[in-house]
């Protein structure tokens, strides 16, 4: 599906559509993913780009994002497939595993909850780089990219933002002593 109109994504679409399948066709085989799908979602994800996001070589971008997303989705797919390829009793993993446990269970969702909310509380900047590396796997010199700012700039959001829910997680741990008397 090219862009409509005539203005650089649709010269940027003509011009570098066929190179780019070939490209992941080359590097990636025929699917999955399927080519033609990872130059789709690498043109997507260059439209959706704001116009304070300029992009020095936009075939370089595209390429590399092409290249993200087919790596990103071989990763998941290994991932399923350990889970397809074992067929573990199911006493086996109740007796194996603790999250089954409705106290560890309501502990997570808890724990979720207030990572969620510290995340929520940051800075944007330093949420979006925060999200951008934990969650999309990007490098720190593409979320800079993204977000206008330098790669060590981005480091020290993605470390404060860890130390917040770190320190959220660790505060949450300690006993509720404080202003309580002994027995």
């Amino acid at each position: 599906m090219e862009p409509a109109g005539d203005g650089p994504l649709s010269d940027l679409y003509r011009r570098s559509r066929k190179e780019l399948v070939a490209f992941i066709r080359h590097k990636f085989g025929s699917g999955p993913p399927d080519p033609e799908d990872v130059a789709q979602q690498a043109f997507a994800n260059f439209a959706a780009l704001g116009p304070g996001e300029p992009v020095a070589n936009p075939r370089a971008f595209l390429f590399r994002t092409a290249h993200n997303i087919a790596i990103n989705h071989r990763k998941h797919q290994r991932i399923g497939q350990r889970f397809l390829e074992s067929n573990p009793d199911p006493r086996e993993i109740r007796e194996e595993r603790d999250d089954f446990d409705p106290q560890v269970v309501l502990l997570s969702r808890e724990q979720y909850s207030l990572i969620e909310s510290v995340i929520r509380a940051m800075p944007r900047k330093r949420r979006q780089a925060l999200l951008l590396n934990r969650l999309e796997g990007l490098s720190y010199v593409e979320i800079g990219r993204r977000l206008g700012q330098s790669e060590a700039a981005v480091r020290k959001q993605v470390a404060a933002g860890i130390r917040e829910c770190g320190a959220a997680l660790l505060c949450a741990e300690q006993p509720v002593a404080k202003g309580r008397k002994g027995p």
